[in-house]
């Protein structure tokens, strides 16, 4: 008896981590289609009227923002389990609603820009948060690389198999794989979590005086802003070749996203995120010492790629899922994920000023600010329990030990 219930705890429990991949997976996958959606609606615009197109696209982000925050609270009011099947349900109705707008004028722009952003950001807090609940430190770090690598490999092979078609296709797959993603995260059955009387609630003050937070806080929100600021500048010097970037950037962002997640949950994941800035700081010294070198842009482009994959999910899975033991982690998480979607905006408006920055002075200056980043990480505590370094240490040693043995008598 007793084993027959440690044998279905051990498969509830695979089954509740199968369902949080799925339910990471389809969102991550669901938000790139959502995303063609959008821009396949404002791209008519920006011919007609550009700054129109930009505010919407800024609107867009800011509704992600601002219905993340919102949707973290939702928990309270609700069972978590309940709340996202209605938001992948929603979720899929908003991916087809730009069907029934029968022209494009400013105000559509806007209720579809509002739309995906709110749909979208509304249930994400509550989303990585279950993926967090179902995980644990032993493993997350090595599923969150696996859900990259997925992710990234159906994102690519959705956008060359949508290429140059139009919205009602892109937006009825959107809707549909949405409503895949729904059927099989209810045919898993995850088991609805209850709440410890440990599971305190905090406020959103309290996670900017909490030192631990911020320390890994801000070099995200640093690395986001320069990558995004970057980014112009990056595709109007490589021209051509920036397609290619995006190839290396999915093969090799890919394979680092399983490597940096095996390594984060053996070593920890600061040392990970360290290695990954300083790489992607002597990979922009190097861009702004040989602007021009074609070898160069191909260093940059696999390193830039590698710290993609090594750094978005630790940063976006892992670290506020470690951080936010025994609390409330949809906010954790809301907070966390600002930084990415703010630094969208934040492009949006600097876009036509950073263009008229010399490449090798913007490089440097990426450079120098991903090291300055660096300072606050060295002071950040693992989020890894030393406890379970040590045990793998100790284990490996005995294997070790053990085939020695063997091999030797």
């Amino acid at each position: 008896m007793q084993r027959e219930k440690q044998y279905l705890s051990k498969f509830e429990t695979k089954r509740n981590k199968l369902a949080a991949f799925i339910l990471v997976f389809f969102t991550l996958s669901w938000w790139s289609m959502s995303l063609s959606v959008f821009k396949n609606f404002y791209q008519p615009m920006e011919t007609l009227n550009p700054s129109i197109a930009i505010t919407a696209r800024a609107s867009y982000f800011t509704s992600i923002i601002t219905f993340s925050i919102m949707g973290s609270f939702a928990i309270k009011r609700s069972r978590r389990l309940s709340f996202l099947y209605y938001w992948m349900l929603i979720g899929a109705i908003s991916s087809l609603i730009p069907l029934m707008l029968s022209s494009i004028n400013e105000w559509q722009l806007f209720f579809v820009s509002v739309l995906l952003g709110s749909t979208f950001g509304i249930g994400l807090p509550s989303c990585l948060a279950f993926f967090a609940d179902m995980t644990n430190f032993e493993n997350r770090g090595s599923l969150s690389g696996v859900v990259f690598l997925v992710s990234n490999l159906v994102i690519a092979a959705v956008a060359v198999t949508l290429l140059n078609t139009d919205l009602k296709v892109i937006a009825l797959a959107a809707g549909a794989w949405r409503v895949v993603g729904l059927i099989l995260f209810a045919l898993l059955k995850p088991k609805q979590e209850t709440k410890t009387k440990d599971n305190r609630h905090i406020s959103f003050s309290s996670l900017f005086e909490n030192k631990r937070f911020l320390l890994y806080f801000i070099p995200w929100f640093a690395f986001s802003l320069i990558e995004w600021f970057e980014n112009p500048i990056r595709v109007s010097l490589f021209g051509e070749f920036a397609a290619s970037v995006e190839v290396i950037g999915v093969a090799f962002g890919s394979i680092a996203a399983v490597v940096g997640g095996m390594f984060a949950d053996r070593i920890g994941r600061k040392i990970i995120v360290l290695y990954a800035f300083v790489s992607i700081g002597i990979a922009y010294a190097a861009l702004s010492i040989m602007p021009t070198d074609i070898v160069v842009w191909y260093f940059f482009a696999v390193i830039d790629a590698i710290a993609f994959g090594l750094i978005y999910p630790i940063f976006v899975l892992t670290i506020w899922g470690d951080l936010s033991q025994q609390r409330e982690r949809q906010k954790y998480y809301a907070i966390g994920t600002v930084p990415f979607f703010f630094a969208g905006i934040l492009e949006l408006i600097v876009k036509p000023y950073v263009l008229s920055v010399r490449p090798e002075a913007a490089f440097s200056l990426a450079s120098f600010f991903l090291f300055v980043a660096v300072i606050p990480l060295l002071f950040a505590p693992e989020t890894l329990p030393e406890k379970i370094i040590k045990e793998r240490e100790l284990k490996e040693y005995i294997e070790k030990a053990k085939k020695t043995k063997e091999k030797y008598g």
